[in-house]
């Protein structure tokens, strides 16, 4: 026994000195830790400090090798105060000009003179010394010279103090004189009396509606509050505005020490705007500050309508716990069949809340990938509005084997239906999606009708979907969203045609596969629907033309056809003397790339959205035909416009844009621009009696009679030497004009015709026929709209 115990004492021990030794191992190693941790510590800070003892070094060899320089030239500055040049004294005419200029200076620039002839006076006087008297005297020089710098400083400081002063006492004195004028005081007077009224006014009803006894006295006096607050607001920024405004103004006329008048003085009306462009500006910041500060009221109720919903959520949720925990279910408590029936109804319960959930979930998954697409599309503070089709990146999901459907289309709630497809549907999102996808969508639905040969919802579908598009349509003065529907109207009308059942029009069916002559409608004629349809055509082309392109294009043509001057090294003398009279050229450099750029964005916009050549031509075409009527009627009546170099310039200009057109593949809305190349060619042309068969023929084939005639009329020749048309001439023209007139049987109301028609817009031509090769079952339905609740593909 007592061996036992001397073995256990000994194993004992043994394990206390293993575990006393691990312990050891582990504090030695933690040690070695910290100190390798500080070794790296002390090396980084030695690497530090040597890199400092670098620096220095490098600046103390700097300084050394600055030092030796000054002491080399203090050197040879001392081998030349020796040299034979400085032991010469001045003449006496030297002195006698000296001392005429310095009285002609300054007092400062007087002693600044004499003190420095003094000074090389003496340096003259003991050039002759020791070395070290020498130097005591260069000491002294450049000292001196240091002090004359000093005080030549302090001088055009102070001068510069006067003028400042000079200007600040002017101004107040300018001020002063404002001040005491008749009208100021006038104004404050009446401004004070207006005010005391208001006042009087407004505290005499005060009392009155406190005192009554009416139960709506408490909401009228708020309400007045709100209002006086609000209105004491926009008075004090329109205030600060208009403050800003004349400081600025006062500012840019400072140079003639002329101060704007006051704000308030009543004097600030359109006498200090030469172009009424301050009015425009105020009135614009004015609208911007309201609605900065409308949108920030709004934005402080959401805030508090979202805190009383959150507060009032929560409390539901105490109130649905104190529910839950009161009738909690308690088998114990009843019988056997009550205790089965309680299960199944908190089973059910939790079956509901589970349903619940993953509805919640599913629409939640389905805004972020919503947001997600979004995003992916982003392409900074410009989005997507001047990303062209190829930088846009669409996405194909993979086919499904076991998801297939016949190009049918069944709506469950078509008003819902009709909102997503025309309202939710926005431009930029649009971009991202299968091109013409509500014109391929509609037309899936269509089918799904007409294949089941129910009318009533055929018609109503399309009532539902034309009611809103046309309320769109008539309110926008958006490009996008214009362009968006032109395009998916302009698809959905050849759809109906490609797939309608009649047999009337072979070029509409010549084009189709097997599958889509599959796909053509059996049961009604949809020629009513498309005679809607081309209505609406007609109307959406209209609003983009009118209310989103002309009056961006309108201003954009005079400079960017007729005023470029990207052709300058063209001109002459005698341009350059007429480009004197009509303003500056700077201002005119970009106006034909702004041009172009504009016709490029409409063009990129159309073909983003699918659109087909005939849309684009007739767009771009109606463009060309605006900038050529309106181009023309301008030059015809501008005398500097009618000359010879004139012409070549505005003839680069047209080809400039012909280009674009051809580079697009447009060559066809090229012709639109013969009546102003015609001109610019007869502009150009010999104008003398022998070459009038010319004048009147080919040439001027575009032209009218009176058009010619009038831009000949306004000819001014741009060498001295060439003398102007002479009357006799015009009327030969005129006469050789009117005989090709008859000749070509041209119309009588031709003959007289002046103005061309600037602005005037022809109906959309819907006769041609535009062929389309998509799939109508591969067609899908976009998560991010949120369609699969509304209907589906079958």
């Amino acid at each position: 026994m007592e061996t036992k115990m001397v073995e256990l004492q000994s194993r004992l021990d043994q394990f206390q000195m293993q575990s006393e030794s691990g312990q050891t191992i582990v504090e030695l190693t933690e040690q070695l830790e910290k100190a390798k941790a500080d070794r790296v510590l002390w090396d980084e800070e030695r690497q530090r400090m040597e890199a400092a003892l670098n620096t220095e070094r490098s600046a103390r060899n700097a300084l050394d090798a600055e030092m030796a320089a000054m002491r080399e030239q203090l050197m040879k500055n001392v081998d030349l105060f020796e040299s034979s040049t400085f032991q010469k004294r001045p003449s006496q005419k030297k002195n006698r000009d000296d001392d005429s200029c310095s009285r002609t200076t300054s007092n400062l620039s007087q002693l600044t003179g004499s003190f420095t002839a003094e000074t090389i006076n003496g340096v003259h006087s003991t050039s002759r010394g020791s070395p070290e008297v020498l130097l005591d005297n260069m000491a002294s020089t450049f000292e001196q010279l240091r002090m004359i710098n000093d005080l030549r400083q302090r001088n055009e400081h102070c001068q510069r103090e006067t003028e400042r002063m000079k200007a600040i006492i002017e101004a107040s004195t300018l001020i002063e004189t404002l001040d005491k004028k008749t009208s100021l005081k006038a104004f404050e007077s009446i401004r004070v009396g207006e005010l005391e009224g208001a006042y009087n006014r407004l505290k005499n009803d005060m009392e009155r509606l406190v005192s009554g006894e009416n139960g709506a006295t408490h909401s009228v006096f708020e309400r007045i509050m709100e209002e006086n607050e609000r209105l004491r607001e926009e008075a004090v920024e329109l205030r600060s505005m208009l403050s800003s405004h004349f400081e600025k103004q006062s500012v840019a006329g400072s140079s003639g020490y002329r101060r704007s008048p006051r704000p308030d003085s009543g004097h600030c009306s359109g006498a200090d705007s030469e172009d009424g462009s301050s009015g425009a500006d105020l009135e614009e910041d004015l609208c911007i500050e309201r609605q900065c500060r409308h949108l920030k009221n709004l934005a402080e109720n959401l805030t508090k309508m979202l805190t009383n919903q959150n507060l009032e959520i929560e409390r539901l949720q105490q109130q649905l716990r104190f529910s839950e925990s009161q009738t909690v279910f308690r088998p114990s408590d009843c019988s056997l069949d009550e205790a089965v029936r309680g299960a199944h109804k908190q089973t059910q319960l939790l079956a509901q809340q589970n349903m619940d959930l993953n509805d919640k979930l599913t629409r939640q998954s389905e805004e972020l990938a919503e947001a997600r697409a979004q995003l992916r599309g982003y392409s900074g503070p410009l989005g997507l509005e001047n990303a062209s089709d190829e930088e846009i990146i669409r996405l194909e999901a993979f086919e499904k084997g076991s998801i297939k459907h016949s190009g049918f289309l069944e709506v469950y709630n078509v008003p819902e239906f009709a909102r997503i497809i025309v309202c939710e549907l926005k431009p930029t999102l649009a971009r991202l999606l299968t091109k013409n996808l509500p014109a391929y969508l509609l037309v899936a639905a269509f089918r799904n009708h007409d294949e089941k040969r129910d009318e009533t919802a055929l018609t109503g579908l399309f009532s539902s979907v034309h009611l809103v598009l046309k309320d769109t349509i008539s309110r926008s003065h958006d490009l996008d969203l214009l362009s968006l529907w032109l395009v998916n109207l302009w698809r959905l009308f050849n759809l109906l045609r490609q797939y309608s059942g009649e047999d009337s029009q072979p070029e509409w069916h010549v084009a189709n596969t097997e599958t889509q002559n599959s796909y053509r409608f059996k049961a009604y004629d949809v020629a009513p629907i498309r005679d809607q349809l081309k209505l609406r055509i007609e109307e959406c082309y209209t609003s983009l033309m009118k209310k989103a392109i002309e009056h961006v294009l309108s201003p954009k043509i005079v400079p960017g056809i007729l005023q470029h001057e990207s052709s300058s090294d063209l001109m002459t003398a005698g341009q350059e003397r007429r480009d004197r009279n009509s303003g500056s050229v700077e201002s005119q450099r970009k106006s034909l790339d702004d041009l172009l750029q504009f016709m490029e964005i409409v063009h990129t916009k159309l073909t983003t959205y699918g659109g087909d050549d005939i849309v684009v031509k007739q767009v771009i075409g109606q463009m060309a035909r605006w900038m050529c009527a309106l181009a023309l009627n301008y030059m015809m009546f501008r005398r500097e416009l009618c000359n010879f170099e004139k012409a070549i310039q505005i003839k680069h200009n047209v080809t400039q844009i012909q280009n674009w057109l051809n580079a697009k593949g447009l060559s066809d809305c090229r012709d639109h621009f013969e009546p102003l190349v015609q001109a610019c060619h007869l502009l150009q042309s010999r104008k003398d009696p022998s070459n009038l068969d010319t004048l009147c023929g080919e040439m001027t084939s575009r032209l009218k009679p009176r058009q010619v005639v009038a831009i000949l009329q306004h000819y001014d020749p741009s060498d001295e030497m060439e003398d102007g048309l002479s009357p006799e001439f015009l009327v030969q023209i005129q006469k050789k004009l009117n005989e090709r007139a008859i000749a070509n049987n041209d119309p009588i109301e031709d003959k007289d015709k002046l103005i061309m028609l600037g602005t005037y817009l022809p109906p959309f031509d819907t006769q041609p026929f535009s062929y389309s090769d998509f799939p109508l079952e591969t067609l899908s339905l976009p998560s991010c709209l949120h369609m699969q609740s509304v209907c589906r593909l079958v």
